[in-house]
């Protein structure tokens, strides 16, 4: 275990863990947090992350990226959703990402992330980045979009503590990037792996039901589609999108 990790049988969430320690401590860059089992784990809105005890991974990760403005604040998410790609590819395994920051593989969800920002004097001072990746775990409750892990895909179990390291190094890897200005790239490799990006699809948004083609992400996170030559924009939970799912 890496000396700048903190370990926990059971926690709430990393998430929230973290965020408390924030107010008793001064923290170092990169510092992580992992648990084997979350009581209350914390995904995007109001929805919740279920992982069995043990099989998968449960991190937070601490930045402090005051070198970007609030209004650019999306690239974290690119940097986060990015590192988990990069990690699954070095596993074997061929994923995108559904907008805003779902890592999904042919047979579901794999992945998914939280972030939280603390913003001074428009820039960024903090960021907590969550991330839930299924590892081991083989059998899923029933969600809007089916669930996949690392076991599924690969038949093999992997340890926990090692993706960990694997992952907490890709997404450090991205981020220094970040810091030497590389937005545009960073942006089109968010673009060349977004789930349906320039495709023809059906979108709900409220109770219009619209055709559609993904174009782009605004730097705050807004997902911006294409309809009859007019860019639409759509903040998180504005839109949604059908996602099919080979489970054969």
């Amino acid at each position: 275990m890496r000396s700048r990790w903190i370990k926990h049988d059971s926690l709430t969430s990393t998430s929230s863990f973290l965020s408390d320690l924030l107010k008793h401590k001064n923290l170092e860059e990169g510092l992580v947090v992992i648990a084997d089992y979350q009581d209350a784990g914390r995904g995007q809105g109001e929805h919740s992350w279920q992982s069995n005890r043990g099989e998968n991974l449960l991190m937070s990760l601490l930045l402090f990226p005051a070198f970007l403005s609030a209004s650019r604040q999306f690239h974290l998410s690119r940097v986060a959703s990015l590192a988990l790609c990069d990690a699954l590819e070095t596993l074997g395994i061929v994923t995108v990402i559904k907008w805003p920051n779902d890592i999904l593989t042919a047979r579901g969800k794999i992945a998914g992330i939280l972030i939280e920002h603390s913003i001074t004097a428009g820039n960024i001072s903090r960021t907590i980045v969550g991330l839930g990746l299924n590892l081991n775990q083989t059998v899923f409750p029933s969600f809007p979009i089916a669930a996949s892990s690392v076991r599924l895909e690969t038949d093999k179990d992997v340890d926990v503590a090692g993706v960990g390291e694997l992952v907490e190094n890709c997404l450090m890897n991205r981020y220094q990037k970040l810091k030497k200005g590389s937005e545009e790239s960073l942006e089109k490799d968010y673009m060349s792996r977004l789930f349906m990006a320039g495709e023809p699809s059906l979108f709900s948004a409220g109770t219009e039901v619209f055709k559609g083609s993904i174009v782009g992400v605004s730097g705050f996170g807004e997902l911006m589609v294409e309809q009859n030559g007019e860019i639409r924009t759509f903040g998180h939970g504005a839109i949604s999108m059908e996602v099919k799912f080979d489970q054969a």
